[in-house]
Parts: structure tokens; C-alpha cells; sequence
């Protein structure tokens, strides 16, 4: 009769292989299995002996939250409670201090056991080292701060939006610009506060988001007590977590929409003042041009009355007569009216201009100036299609360009003094203007600042003349430079972009 002490062979032999496995299974898991008694001492601890929480030498001895460091005695106070109520838990993260005088993480869940009395005995669990992991995360909270720190004090105004546009986080600069909370902005959608946005318009930004693009945009933001300021606004798309969302930042720039507006008024005024500089040096050519018809008036209206007088009145060339007379009074207004575009003040508008006919009104213009100089000129216009621009800007261009070219050449006494005229099409629908002169030529390493303010070679200049000329270019869409001409002197050439363009 077996002893009822004594198992049979059989059973302490699956006991034992089934012993066997466990131990096999904890020893190659990334876990700590262990067991406390009923005063939550630890009694059993499976696991390498490096890497156990608790050395083997505290086994039964230690309370197993002595000595760690976290969490805080309000942690362990409700950790207890669980503990008190027998009650099972899941990832209770501790920290225990290391040698080197860090922490090492561990986070532990665990089962209460009770006997076949119902009387509880201890508890059994599992534990696991989450040091690396809560370095990571600790990591990650601190670049984010960092971030957080470098994104509030931005000077651009963050705002990150979804895919709808509605606004996920902002920064302080944000919630500065525009006069609302961080709370008030998140959740509202740009269409509030951006005056120039509307579904139309962000789904177009999309679209060119999408293909992986910036969109760069100027608009008006409205504050939350109804101010309303321009701003520059970046956008770009990205892709975080599998969810597409829209960082956008945007700049007050009120000073420099100021700055701006107060370099085009400067530079009207210069203009205003290197026209009525170019216009005093050729008076002479003004004053023959008005004096002119005004003399053919003359003569024609001494005629009229000689015809009239006549027994009987030839009425006929008395007809001739008055006719020529309106047409020089029409010639005499039309070169008073040039000047008087010239050097009026106010900005004239736009519209469409012959460019050739505008070229042939300032040579006319300058002719007195090119014959007292000794210039001959010669024109070469082509066939050009229409600009749109402001004439009286282009012919300042034109007539800066003609009076440079006859001072550059009043130095030269054995050569020729030839200028040239000549319009081109080009294939593009744009045209070219040349104007090409004999004199010395340009310096070559100083034609790269022909067109800076305030640069000049003139004793008496003050190097404004080409800059303006070149800002004026530049706003009609065009470019203007400069070069050598063959075999010698100074060609100056810009283009303009036709209305066909």
C-alpha cells in the first residue's frame, strides 16, 4: 500500500519536467518571476542574479518597497491599498537607485494567492526593467520642451492645422498676434481669422501641399478685437502617425509693407527730380521744338490775312493757311503736354504703348542737344508689338540713356560721335531696345555697379540716374544692362514684356 506522503513516481516526474520548463521559460524571458508572503516580503525571485531586482541575499528579508525611490509616499500609499484589499494590479512602475547613482526602472504587475482555506498567503507576479525605455521617454519629453521652448519664442507665428484646416497647437507667438488663448485657437479653423482664406482657396494650397510643395502666400489676419494686420504665411504638408497635417508660419509684416511704401514714395521723388534734371538739360531742344511751330504760326497767320486782304479774298489759301496753323498749335500743344508729363509729380496710369513712337517723341525731343554735341543718330525700329506700362517712365529710360550716351562721347574729338536706336521682337513675344554709342566704352570691373544707388563716375552725379532707370524696368517686368559695343563705346540694352506676354 503506497504511503499517502508519497507521490508516485510518475507524477514527481511530470512535476519535475514541468519545473524543469518553467524555469527554462523564465530564465530565457525578459521577465522577473517572483513571490511574496502575506507581509510582502519577497520569498522567491527567478531570474539571472544580474539582472533581478532584489539580490538573492534580501530574499525573505526585505519589504519590497524598501528602498526604492519612486513612486512617492502618496503612490505607495494607494499602491498599498491595493495590496491591503488583496486586490490584483498591472504595471506599477518603481524605481530603485543603482550604484552609480542613477535609477533603474521596473514595472510590475501581480496576482493575489490564497490557500484552499481562502486565506491569503502572498502575492505572485511578473516584473520587467523599463529603464531604457523610460530614458527614451524622458528624452523625448525633454527634446519636446526644448521644442516647445524654441517654437513659443519664435518670432513667427506657429499654427499647426489638419487636413480640414482646423487648428490642432499654436505657439505664444500665435496666440500674441491674433489676441486669443492657446485654448481659444485650438479647434477653430484659419477661415475665422485669415481675410484672404476660404475653402476654395485652402484646397488649391492642398493640392500644391500635396505634390510636396511650400506655398508661400501674402494675406490679412484679423484680430480678436477686429484689428486687421498683413502677414506672410509659409505652409508646408507633412505626415505624423499616419495622419497628414499642415504647419503654417506666418509674419507680421506691417513695417515692412511700411518700409516698402516708403521706398516707392522715395523713389517717385527721384524720379520726379532726375526727370526735371534730364528736362533742364535739354531746354535748348525744348525751346526749338515750342518755338518752331509757334514761328510757322507766325507765318501762316501773317498769310491768312495777306489772303484775306486780297480783292477778292482767296479764300482757298486762306483755308490752307488756318490749317496749318491748327497743326502747329496741335504740334506745340503736343511737345507742352510731353513736358508737362515729364515733369509732373503725380503718377500717370497705365496703358498701351507703341514703343517705337514713344522713342521718336524723346529724340525729337533731345535733337537740339544731339546737334550742339555733334551726335549723329541713326534708328533701326522694327515692327513690335504692343507694351503695357506707363509712357512717360519709358521715355525717361530712353531720354537717361540718350543724354548719358552724349556725355560719355563729348570727350571724343577724333572719332565720330554715333548713336544708335534699334527695337527688336524677339521669338518670346517680348522686345529688345538698344541704344549703342562711340564713345570711351565702360569699365569692366565696375559694370556690375553701373545700376547701384548712389554709384557714379560723374564728378557731379549723384548715381541715382541708372538705378531709377533700372527700377523702372524692373516693374515693367523687364531687365535692363549693360555691355560693350563693337568696335568701340557702350551699348545699354532692356526688355519689356509685350501685352500679348
Amino acid at each position: 500500500m503506497q504511503h499517502p506522503a508519497q507521490e508516485p513516481p510518475e507524477i514527481a516526474e511530470t512535476l519535475r519536467e514541468s519545473e524543469e520548463r518553467f524555469r527554462t521559460l523564465v530564465q530565457f524571458s525578459f521577465e522577473v518571476y517572483w513571490e511574496t508572503d502575506a507581509q510582502h516580503r519577497f520569498i522567491r525571485q527567478e531570474f539571472a542574479n544580474t539582472l533581478a531586482d532584489h539580490p538573492v541575499s534580501e530574499i525573505g528579508k526585505t519589504r519590497w518597497e524598501v528602498p526604492y525611490l519612486e513612486p512617492d509616499e502618496e503612490g505607495w500609499r494607494k499602491h498599498r491599498e491595493t495590496l491591503d484589499a488583496h486586490l490584483p494590479f498591472r504595471d506599477f512602475e518603481l524605481a530603485r537607485p543603482t550604484p552609480e547613482g542613477g535609477k533603474r526602472y521596473v514595472s510590475v504587475s501581480g496576482l493575489p494567492i490564497f490557500d484552499k482555506t481562502g486565506r491569503f498567503v502572498g502575492y505572485r507576479g511578473v516584473g520587467r526593467h523599463i529603464t531604457d525605455s523610460k530614458r527614451a521617454e524622458e528624452a523625448l519629453r525633454e527634446s519636446e520642451a526644448r521644442f516647445r521652448t524654441f517654437v513659443d519664442h519664435a518670432t513667427d507665428a506657429f499654427i499647426l492645422h489638419n487636413e480640414d484646416g482646423e487648428v490642432i497647437d499654436v505657439n505664444r507667438n500665435a496666440c500674441e498676434s491674433l489676441g486669443y488663448s492657446r485654448d481659444g485657437l485650438i479647434g477653430m479653423t484659419p477661415f475665422f481669422f485669415d481675410l484672404e482664406l476660404n475653402a476654395a482657396t485652402w484646397q488649391r494650397n492642398r493640392e500644391h501641399l500635396e505634390a510636396g510643395g511650400v506655398a508661400t502666400v501674402e494675406s490679412r489676419y484679423r484680430r480678436k478685437d477686429g484689428t486687421v494686420f498683413p502677414v506672410e504665411v509659409r505652409m508646408r504638408e507633412f505626415c505624423q502617425g499616419g495622419q497628414r497635417m499642415i504647419i503654417s508660419l506666418s509674419r507680421d509684416i506691417t513695417e515692412r509693407k511700411r518700409t516698402a511704401e516708403a521706398f516707392r514714395e522715395m523713389r517717385a521723388e527721384l524720379a520726379h527730380a532726375n526727370r526735371a534734371a534730364a528736362m533742364g538739360q535739354i531746354t535748348a531742344s525744348v525751346a526749338h521744338e515750342v518755338s518752331q511751330p509757334i514761328t510757322a504760326m507766325l507765318c501762316n497767320a501773317e498769310a491768312a490775312l495777306s489772303w484775306l486782304g486780297s480783292q477778292p479774298p482767296d479764300l482757298g489759301e486762306l483755308q490752307r493757311a488756318l490749317a496749318f496753323i491748327v497743326t502747329d498749335a496741335n504740334r506745340a500743344g503736343e511737345v507742352l503736354n510731353w513736358i508737362r508729363a515729364l515733369i509732373r509729380k503725380t503718377p500717370a496710369r497705365k496703358e498701351s504703348i507703341d514703343v517705337n513712337n514713344a522713342i521718336l517723341d524723346v529724340v525729337t525731343m533731345a535733337r537740339s542737344e544731339l546737334l550742339r554735341h555733334g551726335v549723329s543718330l541713326q534708328t533701326d525700329l522694327a515692327a513690335l508689338p504692343l507694351i503695357e506700362g506707363y509712357r512717360v517712365q519709358l521715355q525717361q529710360v530712353i531720354l537717361n540713356l540718350i543724354l548719358n550716351a552724349v556725355e560719355a562721347m563729348s570727350c571724343i574729338d577724333e572719332a565720330p560721335r554715333e548713336l544708335r536706336i534699334s527695337t527688336t521682337g524677339k521669338a518670346t513675344g517680348a522686345i529688345l531696345v538698344a541704344v549703342r554709342d562711340s564713345g570711351p566704352g565702360l569699365d569692366p570691373t565696375n559694370i556690375n555697379r553701373l545700376f547701384d544707388p548712389f554709384y557714379t563716375t560723374k564728378p557731379e552725379g549723384i548715381g541715382m540716374g541708372l538705378a531709377i532707370c533700372n527700377s523702372i524696368i524692373e516693374a515693367h517686368g523687364g531687365r535692363l544692362w549693360a555691355g560693350a559695343n563693337e568696335p568701340r563705346g557702350a551699348v545699354f540694352q532692356f526688355t519689356l514684356p509685350s501685352e500679348r506676354e
